[in-house]
């Protein structure tokens, strides 16, 4: 028994501790090639809680067999086996681990490096075609724009002369009754593309980025009683009754620019007079929110279904049916309509139903 002792004690202890210090020392390596991650964190730690045990249970029973060699000795020498068969394991586990780690932790960092290099590429590529796509689409709003200013100055001298011709009695007096027919008709056309060549000036301001107002307070009822008695002809002529349930609101002044705040609402009175039934009806009130005036123009027109709602907005759309088709327009309207709310701080939406009628509203701050 006292033979077992000594070598214990002269051999089997030297060999414990070199190889827990060798253990610990590729675990630490191994803790640093790993970067000081959740692996090698979690490899490390397992490795010094193996070390504290086993040291305590070694400690405890070499105490004991010095205390009773008869009965310590069986005690402690399997303890001593089992503790060098682990240690053999986990010294092949650690190096193996190791080496299989590094390896693919080299990997992964190559790959997070060509990650981030294609991602730089790709960012690279990216700005490089936004900015093509952004001085395609500022050539394309430039030749739009100068385009839209040569033409207008011909439009509008044709329309004074046609303008002249038709509304001149005498001239009308002369002339056949096929060539005022003639006449008017081309001065109708003349109108619409006045109207478009005006439209894409104000979409190629829009669209510019430029600020091209600044909001102030504006008296609702003010523009309202303007617009009544810009469209009451319109209206006549059409045969639709107009009611301003919003003059008998009392309501603060909201923050918008007033010519643009008139020019859509205008836009969208016309539209509710052109899109509507004979003997049809359109009203125009308002409703007071939290912090927020909403302006609502309804009527009892034609109305939508969901996919014309859907694309109501978009630039050059026109709801086109049966009902429609020989309505005139540019299709820029509510598009426009829609980019001077929104730059006013406030928003637009539209609500209809087919056969039964639309309602736009249009909120904006006080």
């Amino acid at each position: 028994m006292e033979s077992v002792r000594d070598f214990i004690l002269s051999i089997g202890w030297p060999i414990l501790l070199l190889g827990s210090v060798y253990i610990v020392g590729v675990s630490i390596r191994f803790w640093r090639k790993m970067e000081k991650g959740v692996v090698g964190r979690l490899v490390l730690g397992m490795v010094v809680g193996w070390l504290l045990t086993m040291y305590s249970l070694g400690i405890t029973a070499t105490a004991y067999m010095f205390t009773d060699i008869e009965n310590g000795v069986p005690i402690v020498l399997p303890v001593f086996i089992v503790w060098f068969i682990t240690m053999v394991i986990i010294v092949w586990s650690v190096i193996r681990w190791s080496k299989e780690a590094a390896t693919l932790n080299a990997f992964y960092r190559g790959l997070e490096d060509l990650i981030k290099k294609r991602t730089a590429e790709l960012e690279k590529t990216y700005t490089i075609q936004l900015k093509k796509e952004q001085e395609i689409r500022e050539l394309r709003e430039k030749f739009v724009s100068i385009a839209a200013h040569e033409l207008r100055t011909p439009v509008t001298a044709i329309e004074w002369g046609l303008a002249t011709i038709v509304e001149d009695e005498k001239l009308k007096a002369i002339l056949p009754p096929d060539y005022l027919v003639l006449l008017q008709d081309l001065r109708t056309k003349n109108q619409n593309l006045l109207d478009l060549i005006v439209d894409i000036l104000k979409l190629a301001r829009v669209q510019s980025g430029e600020k091209i107002f600044e909001n102030e307070p504006v008296s609702i009822r003010k523009i309202i009683e303007e617009i009544r008695d810009m469209v009451a002809k319109k209206a006549g002529e059409s045969k639709v009754s107009l009611s301003w349930p919003i003059l008998e609101t009392k309501l603060p002044d909201i923050k918008a620019h007033p010519i643009y705040l008139k020019e859509v609402l205008v836009n969208l009175v016309v539209n509710a007079i052109r899109y509507n039934k004979p003997n049809g009806w359109v009203r125009v009130e308002a409703e007071l929110k939290a912090g927020e005036i909403a302006i609502l123009v309804k009527d009892g027109g034609i109305g939508m279904d969901a996919a014309e709602m859907k694309n109501l907005f978009k630039e050059f759309y026109r709801v086109k049916n049966e009902k429609t088709k020989n309505i005139d327009g540019t299709g820029l309207g509510l598009f426009i309509s829609r980019q001077l709310i929104e730059r006013m701080g406030g928003t637009i939406s539209v609500v209809s139903e087919k056969d039964k009628g639309t309602e736009f509203t249009i909120s904006l701050k006080r």
